[in-house]
């Protein structure tokens, strides 16, 4: 893909890194010419010192032939309008606008933007890890969509077999980032992940919980 990123700090400089090695045509634009000097000289990728709102430097980053753009500065405001500018003028088909105020994201997606907002990501996660609330996942296998959800392993479980959590079809175990099938005699240490369909959303953490 030809990625176009506006803005080099943090996430344009991973996001940049991590596009570049997967071999996609990837254009960085900064206007702070200092911030682009963080991609390093292992960036295969171009780098373009300007504005990233101002259309000359967007059609000098190739907006024409770009398949995707993100809009990742630090600034609320200018992502939005470079976002505008790359939907309504050049028609990206895929134009990604970074938020740092959650109150905003709301409105924008109503206006038809994609947006991400890092907070609301957070926030929603730590509540989750808190709660110990089931977390949705899915994975595309032989263009077959699985989905899961995975659950944290409360202190009152540790110790247990699998086959003490029969009352729920848990199908796997997430131990130190690696994925095992749940076998019976399998005892659930703390840490782990317990992996459940999709379906079984309800009960799930009074299973994670029961203690005999």
């Amino acid at each position: 893909m030809y990625v176009i990123i506006a803005g080099c700090m943090t996430i344009g400089v991973s996001l940049a890194r991590i596009l570049s090695e997967e071999n996609h045509n990837v254009v960085v634009i900064d206007s702070d010419p200092k911030n682009l000097e963080a991609l390093g000289s292992g960036f295969n990728g171009i780098a373009i010192a300007g504005v990233p709102m101002d259309e000359d430097v967007l059609r000098s980053a190739g907006i024409s032939q770009a398949d995707a753009l993100a809009a990742v500065t630090r600034d609320d405001n200018m992502n939005v309008m470079i976002a505008q500018v790359a939907q309504n003028l050049f028609h990206v088909p895929r134009v990604i606008t970074r938020l740092y105020s959650p109150e905003r994201e709301q409105v924008f997606r109503r206006m038809g933007m994609t947006t991400v907002c890092p907070t609301s990501m957070a926030v929603k996660r730590i509540r989750e890890m808190i709660l110990e609330e089931p977390v949705g996942q899915e994975i595309t296998v032989s263009g077959t969509t699985l989905r899961f959800r995975t659950v944290p392993v409360s202190r009152r479980s540790v110790g247990l077999q699998v086959s003490a959590l029969r009352e729920q079809p848990v199908i796997g175990i997430i131990r130190a980032g690696v994925f095992s099938l749940a076998e019976p005699g399998r005892k659930v240490e703390a840490g782990d992940l317990l992996v459940f369909p999709e379906y079984a959303e309800e009960g799930v953490d009074e299973v994670c919980s029961s203690s005999s």
